[in-house]
């Protein structure tokens, strides 16, 4: 069946009535508003779980060591330090997020070349 069939059944926008027109933007409309409160429910709930205490002892423990602050060693935390760790591992996708976190697009450099930065003390 060639793919084009599918298509043979569509009417246009400007071929429907008003009345069909209205139904059709009203439904699209609302399932608008749901995909929007579910994603804003999803967003919440991920907000929710990164601001919870690290549950597992050996892991809060290891950020602890760090120097983190006790009472800042959360899951949101524990996420950061396992980027920044690859990241200085070498992985770039890990180096990117952590960029694009900070808000220093490669874009707003000077070149978006390699810099070299010597200020090892």
């Amino acid at each position: 069946m060639p793919k084009e069939d599918g298509y043979k059944n569509l009417i246009p926008m400007n071929e429907r009535s008003e009345d069909d027109q209205r139904r059709i933007k009203s439904a699209g409309g609302i399932a608008s508003g749901v995909a929007r409160r579910r994603k804003k429910s999803l967003k919440e709930a991920a907000d929710l779980y990164l601001s919870l205490p690290v549950s597992d002892q050996r892991r809060w423990n290891k950020i602890a060591k760090k120097g983190v602050d006790p009472g800042d060693v959360d899951n949101q935390m524990a996420m950061i330090i396992g980027l920044v760790e690859a990241a200085t591992l070498g992985d770039a996708k890990a180096a990117r997020i952590i960029i694009d976190l900070l808000g220093e697009n490669a874009k707003e450099d000077d070149g978006g070349g390699v810099a070299i930065v010597d200020d090892i003390s």
